[in-house]
């Protein structure tokens, strides 16, 4: 990538930072050993491991033993759902938005395909679940419920906490029935940049994320999950981490992932107020100055580093493929689900006029992003 390229796809990747690599560098070829080895170099990787995971829990508010660590968001997505539900050992009824991401999607997917119930909450046109239809939803065999928390098409910000403390109350009159709880998940990998995940905020039970989506590396993710949520593990082997995730665990990519969620911690602050002004900057000028396109998501819901458009008679693709040929970055969605070639969901769920509906636009600013660099991209888009 060379030093002139405008990347705005941060929704899909950020770069390592460079604290982040320093501080897993030893990991590759000096503090190697595997934490389940007996000898001093094992049980030194292991107090590593172990440190590692006192400090993710510190930041997300959640017990050490309550944080497994994953391959990524999908990993840690699938795990929490297919566990929780294959610890049941009955069939279920699930729901969920329209709006997920496809990690949910797909396993919503299979488990129906397996008989269990589904139910998918629709959006409004700003791509906002309301509540009420949540709680709505919810049956008497209902025994999970999962809401994304940050879309990452649209950077709508979903009301999870609100709906986890409504649970609360849900729960409680459940158990006056002798019903089992329902449990509640969230995929907050697009949140950590931009918003304090913190469990007890947030009201949930089990929670997913991605390194690689927080200044993080690739292959590491983290799954919260309560101590009185039993899950089946989903992979098996050696009986790691608690038996929740067999497996070698990556001592570098751990040590990555931790570090990452510090740094993202300490620059939340400061760097989501200045991005947040260059996102409304950005998408004040796209509206102004490019005719027929509107801003898909909730115009001030929404996480700091999201602008995402669609433009009328044009293919996202196209408009993708011409940015990068000026040297910007961009998406028309989720990079996890560019290789399909059908509309995205989550824009046929924002119910918009058929001439906007294939031409997605996804802008997703990163640490680094300048006023220089929108006005660039805007000029470029208005070839």
């Amino acid at each position: 990538m060379s030093r002139n390229y405008i990347y705005l796809d941060h929704a899909a990747a950020t770069p390592v930072a460079p604290e982040v690599l320093r501080a897993m560098q030893p990991y590759w070829r000096e503090q190697f050993a595997n934490p389940s080895s007996l000898h001093s170099a094992g049980r030194e990787a292991k107090r590593v491991l172990e440190q590692c995971r006192k400090s993710c829990a510190l930041l997300l508010n959640c017990l050490p033993d309550e944080v497994i660590f994953t391959s990524g968001g999908t990993e840690s997505i699938n795990l929490a759902l297919k566990g929780y539900v294959a610890s049941r050992k009955k069939r279920q009824h699930i729901v969920s938005t329209t709006i997920e991401h496809a990690a949910t999607l797909e396993t919503l997917h299979r488990l129906k395909k397996e008989g269990h119930r589904i139910t998918l909450v629709s959006c409004d046109h700003a791509g906002m679940i309301n509540s009420d239809d949540v709680i709505a939803a919810i049956r008497p065999d209902t025994t999970l419920v999962t809401v994304i928390v940050a879309q990452n098409e649209i950077g709508t910000i979903e009301p999870v906490a609100e709906i986890g403390k409504r649970l609360t109350n849900v729960n409680r009159e459940r158990a006056k029935k002798n019903l089992p709880p329902v449990v509640f998940h969230t995929d907050a990998c697009q949140a950590p940049a931009w918003m304090d995940v913190n469990m007890e905020k947030l009201h949930v039970d089990m929670l997913s994320l991605d390194a690689s989506k927080f200044y993080g590396p690739k292959g590491i993710g983290i799954l919260v999950k309560r101590r009185n949520v039993v899950l089946e593990p989903q992979i098996d082997g050696g009986g790691q981490q608690h038996n929740f995730r067999s497996g070698t665990e990556p001592l570098a990519l751990i040590v990555g992932a931790t570090a990452a969620l510090g740094y993202v911690a300490q620059k939340r602050q400061r760097s989501m107020r200045n991005i947040a002004r260059l996102r409304d900057y950005l998408l004040a000028r796209v509206t102004d100055e490019i005719p027929d396109v509107l801003v898909t998501g909730h115009l001030t819901n929404r996480i700091a580093n999201s602008a995402s458009f669609v433009f009328a008679g044009v293919e996202g693709e196209t408009l993708v493929l011409r940015l990068d040929r000026e040297g910007v970055a961009s998406s028309t969605g989720s990079a996890c689900s560019t290789a399909e070639r059908e509309p995205s969901h989550v824009i046929a769920a924002l119910n918009l006029p058929p001439r906007f509906q294939a031409g997605s636009l996804r802008l997703t600013l990163g640490y680094g992003i300048t006023k220089e660099h929108i006005d660039e991209v805007v000029r470029k888009l208005k070839r």
